[in-house]
């Protein structure tokens, strides 16, 4: 057990403190669409961020022409499949048939009246690679296990009742029959123990400790790569020879997995660090690891994982883990080479319009392992709009008001942000065409959705952009929904807000 902890050990407060002292990312969230010349400059968050900070907006020359709510309840409900009507009841019972983020509860085969011996405390954003290992294991071993979410201290203040059970402020926190474990490989090991069906870690497996010192030499490479720019060549070198390891241990075990045809405790290490490799590489260093020719097998290996019904519904995707790491480690350092990259993963370059493209082998991100087809992403998102649309209301309406005080180190986190609640009622018939075109497609009924003709009228194009902006820079995966749903949404938000901008600019040149 002590090899475990040496070789394995870390946790977020390890992670997240050392190098907290530099707040900002070296490259800020870009412009996020082509529109035309008069909106384009408007793109963009407001909020903690200005783009429209502090805009005055008034709902006076409203004129509504966005459907209702209950229109658009009714609407989802003829669209859904039985197995999404039923989405938030079995949430609610703990007994949904994957994992998600939304869940407060997971009891699996629990008896009817049995508590979970189990509680995990982990962050509110599921940010936390440490919280994340700890998730697939419990995921994994179909552990029944209760959550409470707290935040991390990159985006907010944890509460007194958390410091009680952990001085250091670190997560995940685990209360195991009454007992607290404050350390992640602490946890994993004591659930393995405490619920032997269905291990993880092979007894006696001469491989696993090699592969975990693997794991860590890995990871070790990439976080010094990724935070500096000294010997850029050298370190790109010597972290491609690490990654051609990996690849061969794929191929020695042959697959999937690291150790072969099943899924091990060491994927579950594995996972929340390749996952963060695969979306900061190419938008910081212009480095590939998805869909990679020159390690295949970490392809197969993440398609694997993406199949299992765990790790698909923890993973966050690329443009959430770009932004979600320098509040946690520090400036992340770009080469000029990663430009391209980091347009596609923040959709400055167009790959957050409509129409979306399909998944033809190309995507920087794929979808082809996530088994969501386009329809049922759009009603997902749809699904948690219309689910807790006045709370989503009143949050994109801080992009319109001024920042939030004190800020925090997350720079798209603005918890001390109050929304502009004169401006509510535009907001939320924004939202509502937002979710009127998610349910009418990519199609011609789409298309009509965000027509000039078919929305509202006395929107500025400014206060769509600066509320629309703030929410959609701000989804994040897995917390708010899964990767094809955020991309769906972040693609029909920008398409309320091109419709609102054509329709002003058709207005402008009537009049004039």
């Amino acid at each position: 057990r002590q090899w475990w902890r040496v070789l394995t050990h870390h946790d977020c407060m390890l992670f997240a403190t050392t190098l907290l002292t530099i707040r900002t990312p070296l490259r800020a969230p870009p412009v996020r669409m082509q529109l035309n010349n008069m909106i384009r400059t408007l793109m963009g968050g407001g909020g903690g961020n200005g783009g429209g900070g502090g805009m005055a907006v008034s709902a006076e020359r409203l004129e509504d022409a966005a459907p209702s709510w209950e229109a658009l309840a009714a609407k989802l409900d003829t669209a859904s499949t039985d197995d999404e009507r039923a989405f938030r009841q079995d949430l609610e019972s703990g007994r949904a048939a994957r994992a998600c983020s939304l869940a407060s509860q997971r009891l699996f085969d629990l008896p009817d009246g049995e508590a979970p011996r189990l509680t995990l405390f982990r962050d509110t954003a599921a940010w936390c690679p440490y919280c994340e290992k700890v998730w697939l294991v419990l995921e994994e071993k179909r552990v029944p296990y209760e959550v409470k979410k707290v935040n991390m201290n990159c985006y907010g203040d944890k509460p007194a009742w958390f410091w009680a059970i952990q001085p250091s402020g670190g997560i995940p926190v685990a209360k195991l029959d009454g007992q607290v474990i404050r350390e992640s490989n602490d946890i994993i090991m004591a659930v393995e123990e405490a619920f032997p069906d269905r291990p993880l870690l092979p007894q006696g497996d001469p491989r696993v400790r090699p592969l975990l010192s693997l794991e860590r030499e890995l990871f070790s490479a990439w976080f010094r790569w990724l935070t500096s720019s000294a010997s850029e060549g050298a370190q790109r070198a010597n972290f491609e020879a690490l990654l051609r390891r990996v690849d061969g241990e794929l191929a020695a075990s042959g697959g999937p997995y690291f150790l072969g045809a099943d899924l091990s405790l060491v994927d579950c290490m594995f996972a929340p660090f390749l996952e963060r490799m695969a979306a900061s590489l190419p938008y910081y260093k212009a480095l590939t690891l998805r869909r990679n020719d020159g390690w295949p097998r970490i392809e197969q290996w993440f398609l694997a994982m993406e199949s299992r019904p765990s790790y698909r519904h923890v993973q966050s995707d690329f443009y959430t883990h770009v932004h979600d790491l320098p509040p946690q480690i520090g400036r992340c350092q770009s080469v000029p080479e990663a430009e391209e990259f980091a347009a596609e993963i923040d959709g400055s370059d167009g790959s957050w319009s409509l129409p979306l493209p399909e998944d033809d082998g190309s995507l920087l991100q794929p979808l082809q392992g996530l088994g969501a087809g386009a329809d049922a992403a759009r009603r997902e998102a749809a699904e948690r709009l219309l689910h807790n649309h006045e709370a989503i209301g009143r949050f994109a309406a801080r992009g319109l008001s001024a920042p939030g005080f004190p800020p925090v180190a997350a720079e798209l986190s603005d918890p001390n942000a109050a929304p502009a609640e004169e401006a509510l009622p535009v907001v939320d018939a924004l939202l509502r065409h937002t979710t009127h075109a998610l349910l009418d497609g990519e199609g011609d009924a789409g298309a009509v959705a965000l027509s000039p003709d078919t929305l509202s009228g006395g929107i500025e194009p400014r206060a769509a952009a600066a509320s629309l902006g703030y929410l959609r820079d701000r989804i994040s995966v897995p917390r708010d929904m899964s990767y094809p749903a955020a991309r769906q949404l972040r693609a029909h938000l920008n398409g309320v807000i091109e419709g609102v901008g054509a329709k002003a600019a058709a207005a402008a040149a009537a009049a004039s």
